[in-house]
């Protein structure tokens, strides 16, 4: 797992080094609540908000801006022993702006001896006034193995690394974005975990120029009964 983090990491930063790029850091927290409503049936609630420190393409100075808030809700059906289906509903808060977001996702989670791997397909239209209607598709491929142990239990630390390829589509014009999330998870307890990592977005592939984006991420998830 460590040799593909470096290797990936080695050709993100050579295309960013060759490419026209810009670069922007900040921070990235989270807070997520569960509820269960049946057996198969569970809500899900959160809440993120952006807030940018280093944009180059505005000043290459540390600053500080409050980017956007973004409001969610899911509903995931479980279907068989390992797959849930998810409908859901994003708003996003950006300045002046209200930007609305429709998804669709599919999730599979398999264990094996020492990890936990989970696959995640997901289609999405975003809405607003002042642009065209987006269109994606998003991949991600995710691997968590505890620190200590076969399995992640309360008080235990948890790595977990996961790998997202976005395709969009919009105003007839399309574009790539990749993203590398490594995380280390502490679970509280049967109901809080907590979260911190990097959450590394590489966009413009398919353009002459890229984006390249580096936020310090802060989860925190909570399960309700």
């Amino acid at each position: 797992m460590r040799k593909v983090l470096v290797v990936f990491l080695f050709l993100v930063f050579g295309y960013s080094i060759n490419a026209q790029s810009s670069f922007s850091t900040g921070i990235l927290p989270r807070v997520r609540v569960s509820t269960k409503v049946t057996e198969k049936l569970k809500w899900v609630n959160g809440i993120e908000s952006r807030q940018l420190f280093v944009d180059d393409i505005k000043d290459e100075s540390l600053d500080y801006e409050y980017v956007l808030t973004d409001i969610s809700s899911l509903l995931a059906l479980k279907i068989g022993a390992h797959g849930a289906i998810n409908w859901g509903y994003l708003l996003r808060i950006e300045g002046e702006e209200i930007i609305h977001r429709a998804i669709q996702q599919f999730t599979i989670v398999q264990n094996y001896d020492l990890i936990r791997l989970g696959h995640r397909l997901v289609s999405d239209q975003t809405f607003s006034r002042n642009e065209a209607p987006e269109f994606r598709l998003r991949y991600r491929i995710a691997v968590e193995k505890p620190l200590s142990g076969s399995t992640i239990d309360p008080g235990e630390f948890y790595f977990k690394l996961s790998n997202e390829y976005l395709l969009k589509f919009q105003d007839s014009e399309s574009d790539l974005e990749t993203r590398i999330l490594p995380f280390l998870g502490y679970e509280i307890n049967k109901k809080n975990k907590i979260e911190l990592g990097l959450d590394y977005r590489l966009d413009g592939l398919l353009k002459s120029g890229s984006e390249n984006d580096l936020w310090l991420s802060m989860n925190w998830f909570y399960t309700m009964k």
